[in-house]
């Protein structure tokens, strides 16, 4: 239509449509099996791999690109050596922020770590978490890193599993098949 007019649902020249069943259903009433201290010990060890390796590929890339651009060579140039590890610093925080952040609220809600132990990243109410809280929820493990790991010592002593981060940020981390039924699909390994 050139008028600017979109065509009606119902109208024989509206591109075709198909319902989409969301991937993100709660289902009420039926048990919840949550990650216990090991299989998220075993996903974060899997993550840390993949950050760092990406992280160390794009560092050395970052800190050859400035080192050249600032002559930074020999024993000269501290203060361009203090950048290039500021600037990786930071770029390393924001992929880490970014990585969590985005596959915590894909359709998976879960990061290549926890894919592969079978856990996913949940709000309090069963529902997917966003990115913005998948953002917050990655400074607040920060959080949890700097009262010496205690925080994340905490999920192994509360009842919902739960870590400091997790507390802050409304989540919890469960079995990927623990909220849709039948229950007898779920699985308890290494809970």
């Amino acid at each position: 239509d050139q008028s600017g007019r979109t065509a009606s649902p119902d109208s024989p020249y509206a591109a075709p449509r198909a319902t989409l069943a969301s991937a993100h259903q709660v289902h009420a009433g039926h048990e919840v099996i949550y990650a216990g201290f090991w299989k998220r010990l075993a996903a974060y060890i899997i993550d840390s791999f993949v950050l760092g390796s990406g992280g160390a590929i794009i560092g050395g890339i970052i800190g050859a690109v400035m080192g050249a651009a600032l002559g930074v060579n020999g024993g000269r140039g501290g203060g361009g050596m203090l950048l290039i590890q500021v600037v990786t610093y930071l770029v390393g925080l924001a992929i880490g922020a970014v990585y969590y952040a985005w596959f915590h609220a894909s359709t998976s809600q879960a990061t290549l770590g926890k894919m592969a132990v079978g856990i996913k990243v949940v709000r309090g109410n069963g529902e997917p978490i966003s990115f913005s809280r998948g953002v917050g929820r990655y400074f607040a493990t920060l959080l949890s890193t700097l009262i010496l790991y205690i925080g994340f010592l905490m999920a192994a002593l509360t009842q919902r599993k739960q870590a400091l981060h997790d507390m802050v940020c409304d989540t919890l981390l469960v079995a990927t098949r623990a909220s849709p039924p039948p229950p007898a699909s779920q699985r308890r390994k290494l809970g």
